[in-house]
């Protein structure tokens, strides 16, 4: 009985372990709600000025004159927002795919930041630190409470382009890595920094992304974010006629009764599995087991017969696997 009970502790751990992160690729369209809320693979806070939408695949976000003298639109979530967000500011790994457009006069002015050291003061103090990237600027560190840019130049992000941004945060060191959309992360980072001010173990517990928009015609597209997950390395660019990635996307509806429906998307043919696990371990539901087309396909997970809990789906194509998280509740 004690080994049984030690083999299921460690599988439980373990399961804590691998499902700690999630992805959003911006697949479901989705407007601010009543309350600001923007519900598309996970749901996201809209700040409330500027605006911000999902749609065509992607988060679009276009700035107007924000508390902080800029031109901005801001956008959050955590697990006070969904369940399923969960941040870990003190050691993080994430990637998100961006493109900047404009119609106007290309300026360092368009910019995103992602925060990346979070005071939980910091609207009052400024104490936050972002990793800021401009189509014709840098890609670097922004410290708020001094107003300052400093980073370096990559050539991969331009307008009008899709392009890979890498942060590692570990305590207080961040690494920022940009690399174009179909390549991969160099070994070394593109640049790295010491967040000074906000101290080991008191980050804020929430992703903040602001989008900064120059001129009117400027629009910040987000198209996928990883956040404690790594994205395939197809070397496949979004110029390409078929799907570019690997995507398994949240359930939905997510909080379910009793049906809900999984979207994945590959690449190119070939033998695909997608099956759900309860949370011992122990497969309840084969829903793919055979040969796909490329393209985005989606499945239908009928759990009129299992009880109430937490679930995990497991997406197996290839040398890719995805596992992420649902919920049904009767």
């Amino acid at each position: 009985m004690k080994r049984t009970l030690i083999a299921s502790l460690i599988l439980m751990l373990s399961i804590n372990i691998i499902y700690a992160g999630w992805t959003e690729t911006f697949e479901t369209a989705a407007t601010p709600d009543g309350q600001g809320m923007i519900a598309s693979d996970i749901t996201w806070a809209w700040w409330g000025w500027g605006s911000a939408a999902v749609a065509d695949g992607s988060m679009m976000l276009v700035g107007a004159d924000d508390p902080f003298g800029n031109v901005t639109s801001w956008i959050q979530t955590d697990q006070t927002i969904d369940a399923n967000a969960e941040i870990t500011p003190e050691s993080v790994t994430m990637y998100l795919k961006i493109k900047f457009t404009t119609t106007g006069t290309p300026t360092d002015g368009d910019q995103i930041h992602i925060c990346v050291a979070t005071d939980p003061s910091f609207l009052t103090n400024l104490n936050v630190y972002t990793i800021v990237s401009s189509p014709v600027g840098i890609i670097g560190q922004f410290y708020f409470a001094e107003n300052a840019s400093v980073g370096v130049n990559h050539p991969a992000i331009a307008y009008d382009v899709w392009w890979w941004e890498k942060i590692v945060v570990d305590g207080q060191s961040i690494s920022v890595w940009a690399y174009a959309d179909g390549g991969a992360p160099a070994d070394t980072a593109t640049y790295s920094y010491t967040a000074d001010n906000v101290a080991i173990g008191t980050g804020m517990p929430s992703l903040i992304i602001a989008g900064v928009t120059d001129d009117d015609s400027s629009t910040v597209l987000i198209d996928e974010i990883w956040y404690n997950e790594t994205p395939p390395t197809s070397g496949i660019s979004d110029n390409d006629p078929i799907a570019s990635n690997y995507k398994l996307g949240q359930n939905y509806p997510n909080p379910f009764n009793p049906i809900t429906n999984i979207s994945y998307t590959v690449p190119q043919a070939g033998a695909v599995k997608l099956a759900v696990f309860n949370v011992l371990g122990e497969k309840v539901s084969t829903l793919v087991n055979n040969v796909v087309t490329p393209g985005t396909h989606t499945a239908t997970w009928d759990a009129g017969n299992m009880p109430s809990g937490v679930y995990f789906y497991r997406l197996d194509a290839g040398s890719f696997t995805q596992t992420r998280k649902l919920l049904l509740i009767k």
